[in-house]
């Protein structure tokens, strides 16, 4: 393998001459493009890492002639561990694209479903407007990458890891691409046996998604007692903007105050101004007990919506996935 005759004199004088012609003339003279990710650090100034292995190699040796750019089929991230291995530093200026979120995974496993006996080709029309509606997700949510992001090809793949998850597939002998995540196995066990809701809750991601992101939102740091709505992050957002809309929650304690004399949880009976007095007067959480899946567009929150939780039942309603209805709040309270 031509990689393994690099030496470290020869990628040393492949620097050298990087730096005595400058980068522009370096890549213009051995054939090639910029760097996107990997890059070789020398005295703290970046090299093409790629540009300098394919040089690097005309040096090493009477007759040994410099690497075109497709003679080094395997890119950068082959390069970089040859480099490494020589004692040089390579960083990656691009890491690794973080996982997929639940959201992204619903809109692929509905997609996947829809074509389910015959997934369109990767450069198909469908992946590319699947790759763009993922990607538009992920503005809305503050999820970013690098170049390869959420592209056709790595969007193809993640629809290729539900093979191996679906028995219609796997009845014929075939085994789809085993290297998934467990999140894409929850996913499925949760939906794929529940068509209609599945596409509900893909409908609502599409109707929530937005590139004119609330910053608040987009950084907004995860509580770690309150659990992701089994319909993602995005809609999760929705429900917590919800149930902390100011004007809503004083018209909700305004109208039970009415009806009842005195604000308390309803799940409970909890009261906060009997256990702390006048601090505690008019304390209460607001719940939102409708999932946003199931809310048409446009479609204003009611009181009706709304129940008033103390703070320990509002956790237990998100503390684990699924939340629980009010229902069930009140049946776990009476065990």
């Amino acid at each position: 393998m031509a990689l393994n005759d690099l030496t470290e004199a020869a990628i040393v004088q492949a620097l050298d001459e990087f730096d005595a012609i400058g980068r522009e003339a370096f890549l213009d003279k051995y054939g090639f493009k910029p760097a996107r990710s990997y890059f070789l650090v020398r005295a703290g100034k970046q090299y093409d890492s790629k540009a300098i292995a394919g040089a690097a190699h005309g040096y090493v040796s009477d007759g040994f002639e410099p690497l075109t750019h497709d003679q080094l089929t395997g890119g950068e991230s082959q390069v970089a561990p040859v480099l490494r291995r020589l004692g040089f530093e390579v960083i990656n200026t691009q890491p690794r694209n973080p996982d997929w979120v639940r959201d992204e995974l619903i809109l692929a496993l509905d997609f996947y479903l829809m074509y389910r006996s015959a997934l369109p080709d990767k450069r198909s029309r469908e992946i590319q407007q699947l790759s763009t509606d993922i990607n538009k997700l992920d503005q809305s949510i503050g999820l970013s990458g690098g170049d390869t992001f959420r592209n056709t090809n790595g969007v193809y793949m993640k629809l290729m890891n539900f093979r191996r998850l679906d028995p219609t597939y796997t009845a014929e002998g075939k085994v789809g691409l085993t290297r998934g995540s467990k999140a894409e196995a929850v996913v499925w066990n949760e939906f794929a046996d529940d068509t209609v809701r599945l596409s509900a809750v893909a409908q609502a991601i599409r109707d929530g998604m937005s590139t004119d992101v609330d910053a608040a939102d987009a950084q907004e740091i995860d509580d770690p007692d309150f659990t992701e709505a089994e319909e993602g992050r995005l809609l999760t957002r929705v429900h917590r903007r919800r149930e902390r809309n100011r004007k809503l929650v004083q018209q909700k304690k305004k109208s039970f105050l009415k009806k009842h004399g005195r604000v308390f949880c309803e799940a409970c009976g909890f009261d906060f101004e009997e256990t702390y007095g006048k601090r505690g007067s008019g304390f209460i959480e607001c719940h939102h007990t409708k999932p946003i899946h199931t809310l048409k567009p446009g479609e204003k929150t009611k009181l009706d919506d709304l129940k008033l939780l103390c703070s320990n039942c509002h956790r237990m309603v998100h503390a684990k996935s699924q939340w629980l209805t009010f229902t069930e709040l009140r049946n776990l309270l009476k065990q």
